[in-house]
Order: C-alpha cells, then sequence, then structure tokens
C-alpha cells in the first residue's frame, strides 16, 4: 500500500499576525508585524535545510523505501518564497528512493505575490500539478498582514490558468476582524468569479501569544460572537453549494472529482512521512515530529544514521501508538469528513446509547456500520468528538 510524503518548508518573507505554525523569516528580511513593537528577525539558510531533508530522505531504511509514493504535499511556512529549484530537488531525489503512481498528486501551497510565470513553469516542470493558493479575504486581508493584494490574488490566478494549471484550490479565512455578511458575501463572490476546483474556508483561531491575538486582548479588533461564526459559517456551506461545489470536509469543498487525495488519505488513516523542520509523521504505529529549529533540524540530520524502520532518530519526540490511541484518531479525522468512517476501523467499540442519542438530536447519521456528522453537526463538531471519545469503550471492554 502506497504512503503520502509531507514536506514542511517553514520560510516565510513575513510573519502573518495571526500565524503560530513553525516557520522562521528568511535570511536578513525583517518584518513588522502589526501589534508588535519590534521587528522580528531570524537568520535562516534554506539551502542547507534543504539539503538536510534531502539527506533525511536518503536515509530511510529500505522497509519505508519499499512502498509507493501516492501524493506530495508541500506546506509551509511559504514554499512559494523559496527558489523552485529547492522544490524540484526533493521531488528528484524522492522519485530516485521511491516508485510514484502514474497520476499521483503534487501539490504546493503558495502566496499571491509570489505567483509569476517562470515560478509556475518552473513547479509544473518539477511535477507538481496542484496549486493551493493562500488569499485568505479579499476584503479583511489587512489586519492579517498578508503581503498581498486583492487584485494581485486574482492576478495570481489568471497567470496559474494561463500556464494550464487545472487543479487549483483557494484557501479564505472567515470570523475576521470586523466581518460581516457583507464582507463575506465580497470574499465568496470574489472567489467563485475565479471558479477554483477546490476551496478551503477556515474560521479564524485565535491564538494569545500571536500579535492578532494580542491585539484581540487589547481590545484593538472586534471579532464575531459565536452566533455570527455560525451564521457566516451557513453562508458558506450555502453559497459554495449553490455554485456547484461539494462539501466533503468541515472546512473543504470541491468541485466533483477534485477533493485533496493527500488530506483526505491522511483523513482515513494512511500512513504519511514528513519531511523537513518540525514536520509531523504517521507510520504504522509510530508518530513523530522533527525539531522545529531548521538548524537544530540540519545538526540532528547530520549526525543521524536510520539502520532500521520505526521513527526518525533525530525526532523531537515520538511515540508508539495503542490500540485505544488508533481509535481516537479514527474518531478524530472520521468525524471531519462528511463521508463519516467505517465503524469496523475501531478496536473498541462506540456505546450504542451515545450513537443512538446524537442521531435522535440530528447531529450524526449512520448507515449499517458506517457513521458521520449531519450538516448540522458540523459545526459543534469538537462537542460531538469528545462526546464520542466519552462513549469509545476500550478493545478489553469490548470483548467481554
Amino acid at each position: 500500500m502506497g504512503f503520502s510524503l509531507y514536506v514542511h518548508i517553514p520560510f516565510c518573507v513575513r510573519i502573518c499576525t495571526y500565524c503560530d505554525f513553525p516557520r522562521v523569516l528568511l535570511p536578513n528580511v525583517t518584518a513588522t508585524s502589526a501589534g508588535t513593537t519590534a521587528p522580528e528577525t531570524f537568520i535562516q539558510d534554506p539551502e542547507a535545510t534543504f539539503s538536510a531533508m534531502t539527506r533525511a530522505l536518503r536515509a530511510l531504511p529500505a522497509d519505508m523505501r519499499s512502498r509507493p509514493v501516492d501524493t506530495v504535499f508541500f506546506g509551509g511556512g511559504t514554499p512559494s518564497c523559496v527558489p523552485p529549484v529547492l522544490i524540484a530537488g526533493i521531488l528528484r531525489t524522492a522519485r530516485e528512493l521511491f516508485a510514484f503512481d502514474d497520476d499521483a498528486e503534487i501539490s504546493t501551497e503558495a502566496n499571491p505575490e509570489d505567483v509569476s510565470p517562470a515560478w509556475i513553469h518552473a513547479l509544473l516542470d518539477a511535477g507538481v500539478n496542484r496549486f493551493s493558493l493562500g488569499v485568505q479575504s479579499f476584503a479583511c486581508a489587512g489586519p492579517l498582514g498578508r503581503r498581498h493584494t486583492p487584485q494581485r490574488a486574482i492576478e495570481a490566478v489568471g497567470h496559474l490558468r494561463d500556464a494550464g494549471v487545472t487543479n487549483l484550490n483557494l484557501d479564505l479565512m472567515f470570523a475576521l476582524p470586523e466581518q460581516g455578511q457583507a464582507e463575506l458575501a465580497r470574499d465568496l463572490a470574489e472567489l467563485i468569479a475565479l471558479s477554483p476546483e477546490h476551496v478551503s474556508c477556515y474560521g479564524l483561531t485565535l491564538e494569545p501569544e500571536t500579535p492578532l491575538g494580542r491585539d484581540y486582548a487589547a481590545g484593538r479588533y472586534l471579532f464575531p460572537e459565536d452566533d455570527v461564526w455560525l451564521e457566516l459559517y451557513r453562508t458558506i456551506q450555502d453559497r459554495l453549494e449553490s455554485a456547484g461545489y461539494e462539501q466533503y470536509e468541515i472546512s473543504n469543498w470541491a468541485r466533483p472529482g477534485r477533493e485533496c487525495r493527500h488530506n483526505l488519505r491522511i483523513w482515513e488513516g494512511a500512513d504519511y512521512l514528513g519531511i523537513g523542520p518540525a514536520a509531523v509523521s504517521r507510520w504504522r504505529r509510530w508518530r513523530w515530529t522533527e525539531p522545529a529549529d531548521p538548524a537544530e533540524y540540519r545538526r540532528r540530520v547530520e549526525g543521524c544514521l536510520w539502520p532500521q524502520e520505526g521513527p526518525s532518530p533525530w525526532a523531537a519526540a515520538s511515540d508508539t501508538v495503542d490500540d485505544g490511541g488508533e481509535d481516537i484518531e479514527t474518531l478524530l479525522t472520521g468525524t471531519r469528513l462528511l463521508r463519516g468512517f467505517d465503524l469496523g476501523r475501531l478496536h473498541g467499540r462506540l456505546r450504542e446509547d451515545c450513537i443512538c442519542d446524537l442521531r435522535t438530536k440530528g447531529l450524526l447519521w449512520q448507515t449499517g456500520g458506517r457513521v458521520g456528522l449531519t450538516r448540522p453537526g458540523l459545526p459543534v463538531a469538537d462537542s460531538i468528538l469528545a462526546q464520542l471519545v466519552d462513549a469509545l469503550r476500550a478493545p478489553e471492554e469490548s470483548v467481554r
């Protein structure tokens, strides 16, 4: 069975005000985010980090290299702010080491301001066949600290289409500072006019240690209350559905047959291998996370060998998951998907009274041995997940 390869590129030219992902600024680049009093500068070396990532791939034990690659995803950070030759080098190494499906999905994230005809063609030549553009908002992007203008995002989509790209995702965010129905309507109208094959819409999560989180704590911005959040989410569902998109996950919509195969495989429990600083891997029973700091990542990779299968020997943290842990992962990812999940994947068993209660409330559907969240259940997925975890009988209890 194949696996998915995730490559984390932690570099950015500017740190967005809401972001708490593992990321660092590019060499000699200084950026001041809204709400901060002093610029943040980090000195990093993308070429050396990519060299370490290539070394990590070549160090994989033979057992791990024996499986084909189904999907590849370059995420970040901002993959589009590094020279495309570095991404091409990772793909070239991966193709040397692994068999690739003929129709392997190879995706990269990008920011609109980085997209140019030369950049696109370099990545197409390297084998990238799916692009994910971080627009975030056409109407409320100012407080987010983004570099591009709405017009630049539209131009980037035009460049991608002119180059022949036919598998495009656009990212939007909602529940933004000062956002109401009018601002959301503009965002959705602009997005639908661009006609991407895939749409990701994420509600903004305020992290307290980010500039935007501190701005919120200081009262500089107003954010939508919970009831408004729910109205915005339902508007997104209705508007995208009327435009021909099918919702297949809590935050993702697609034209028929254009779902993100990489994410689908992960949500359905397939193995994935993460390469790069802060990358996370799930391989059989092992889970591990690479060091987040690129310099530490390089140091560890250069000083270790990987003589046998198992967690990365340079991981910052690793764990072995038991049957109960796998069941919680199944619930966590399965409840995200509108197609739900098969109860037969669980080692343990869910109490029938919990399933019946959620079905009676119209929050959960069941067809035979398959269950999933209904449309009203999607906005309260976290609450439902907690109830299902509480209702999960351990494998040893299920056989009594």
